[in-house]
C-alpha cells in the first residue's frame, strides 16, 4: 500500500463476507487533518473511513481494509447494492466541501497513488462520491469540487 500513518478508529465492524467493489470518496468539511482524524477516531462520532488524505499528501489509515468502516450511512451503490459499508472502502479528503476549497496537487497525487493501489488489490468496479450514494438523495454533498469522473476514467472505472 502507500506510505501512511496509522491511527486506529473504533468505528468499524465486520464485512461479513461481502466483496469490496466500490471506493467512496468523502470530504471532511474542514481543513484540519488532525481534527478529522480526532473526530473519526472518537467513539461518540460513530463514523470513520479507511483513510484520510491531507492537503499536503499525508495519508492516515484508520480502519483495517478487512473491516467495514462506518462511512456511508444510509446509502445505495450505483448497481443498486445495499450494505455499502461492507462493500466499499471509504476515503476522506481534507476539504471544507464548499466547492471553493481546492484539492492541492500533493493531495490529488497522494489520492491517485492510493486509488491505484486499492484498484490493484481489490475488484473495484465503482468510484463514487458520497453525494452520489447517500439516501435520501441530496442528504450529502461531498466531495464538492472533486472531478470524480476524471479520476474514474484514469483508473478505468465507472463513476
Amino acid at each position: 500500500m502507500c506510505s501512511f500513518q496509522i491511527r486506529w478508529s473504533p468505528n468499524h465492524g465486520p464485512r461479513r463476507g461481502a466483496e469490496v467493489d466500490t471506493i467512496v470518496l468523502h470530504a471532511t468539511g474542514d481543513d484540519s487533518l488532525q481534527g478529522a482524524v480526532e473526530w473519526l477516531c472518537d467513539p461518540a462520532s460513530r463514523a470513520s473511513a479507511h483513510f484520510v488524505v491531507g492537503k499536503k499528501g499525508e495519508i492516515v489509515k484508520l480502519v483495517p481494509l478487512g473491516r467495514a468502516a462506518f462511512h456511508a450511512g444510509r446509502a445505495r451503490l450505483p448497481n443498486g447494492g445495499a450494505a455499502v459499508n461492507r462493500r466499499s472502502i471509504g476515503v476522506e479528503l481534507v476539504n471544507r466541501n464548499d466547492g471553493k476549497d481546492p484539492y492541492p496537487p500533493q493531495q490529488r497525487m497522494a489520492l491517485g497513488g492510493l486509488l491505484r493501489k486499492l484498484v490493484a488489490a481489490y475488484p473495484i468496479r465503482f468510484l463514487v462520491g458520497h453525494h452520489e450514494i447517500a439516501l435520501p438523495r441530496g442528504r450529502k454533498t461531498d466531495p464538492r469540487g472533486l472531478d470524480i469522473a476524471a479520476l474514474a476514467r484514469d483508473l478505468g472505472l465507472k463513476s
